[in-house]
């Protein structure tokens, strides 16, 4: 970087003065970066386009899913007198904290019972439950705290140990429905640079779709669904849905 004195300013005496200011200042730049809380991300995924089909979907439909929730909310209340309108604090993107919408089907024991039971987990009835549960994250999605298909809400404490990962969630809004099971497993970050690098409104719509498809499937156990990368020219999102059958 090349200083230009004013005319008549002194000029400064000696190597070890023309040195000082400058390593001053950088000393001084760097322990204004180490207190600055930075963080790092990418832009929001899918931009403006993603959001409109959002926001959009979600109010049109709204006349179909609000009086469903609101009856399964009302069936619940008269089977226990717990709330059953849940809020969580959720990471969203850019790491703005929200508070994550859900809603209160089966009491507590029960719920931790189908937690911890993985038959009861895959069944019809369960799966129906996850999804009525998860109809309150719509206004979410109206908000704009949420898309209909994302990385699955974490909290933060969840957030920290991801390391190099963490750039990938913050750069898309968390979805209603997750790419967990999809794209490499929940325990896998991998999963969150994966959706971010072949993301495209096709992508949103097969992950959608077989999400939908595993629901309505009879055949649960048999229903195990791969998020693979594609060839190049194989698939316009470059990604590929298989089925897998359990052996």
């Amino acid at each position: 970087m090349l200083i230009q004195l004013p005319s008549g300013s002194p000029e400064p005496q000696g190597p070890q003065n023309a040195e000082q200011p400058s390593t001053t200042f950088e000393a001084g730049l760097r322990r204004d970066l180490a207190s600055s809380p930075i963080v790092s991300y990418d832009s929001m995924l899918g931009g403006v386009g993603k959001r409109l089909i959002d926001l959009l979907i979600a109010i049109v439909t709204a006349p179909a899913w609000l009086p469903v929730m609101l009856i399964a909310a009302g069936v619940a209340k008269l089977r226990d007198r717990s709330p059953v309108f849940l809020s969580h604090e959720r990471v969203g993107y850019g790491g703005r904290a929200f508070q994550c919408f859900s809603l209160r089907l089966a009491p507590v024991a029960k719920a931790d019972e189908i937690a911890n039971d993985p038959a009861k987990a895959r069944s019809r009835r369960a799966k129906w439950g996850s999804v009525l549960e998860r109809l309150p994250q719509l206004f979410n999605v109206i908000r704009g705290d949420m898309a209909l298909v994302g990385p699955t809400p974490l909290a933060r404490e969840q957030l920290e140990p991801m390391k190099s990962a963490r750039r990938y969630y913050l750069s898309a809004r968390p979805g209603i429905v997750g790419i967990s099971t999809i794209i490499g497993g929940s325990g896998d970050p991998s999963q969150y640079k994966i959706y971010a690098m072949s993301w495209a409104l096709t992508t949103d719509a097969l992950i959608f779709w077989d999400g939908l498809r595993s629901i309505f499937d009879r055949r649960e156990e048999l229903w195990n669904p791969s998020f693979t990368r594609g060839a190049p020219g194989q698939s316009t999102s470059g990604i590929v849905v298989r089925r897998r059958s359990q052996p």
